[in-house]
């Protein structure tokens, strides 16, 4: 049974660079997957905001047609 921490890292990053993350564990070479992970998170943080910015101006603009 994974752990909640486990399930979490491997739900934020996907599949693909778990794959690469456990790789580079046993080269001990981190530092290129670090960067990758960072990027991956910030990339999908982005595209969470740009799907929020989208949803929130849909709102308003209904509602602005409305009144």
């Amino acid at each position: 049974m994974f752990t909640y921490n486990f399930k979490r890292l491997l739900n934020l990053i996907g599949i693909a660079l778990f794959k690469k993350l456990c790789k580079a564990i046993k080269d001990n070479d981190l530092s290129k997957i670090r960067e990758e992970i960072a990027l991956h998170i910030l990339m999908f943080t982005q595209y969470i905001c740009y799907f929020y910015i989208i949803v929130f101006y849909k709102q308003y603009f209904y509602k602005k047609i409305e009144f």
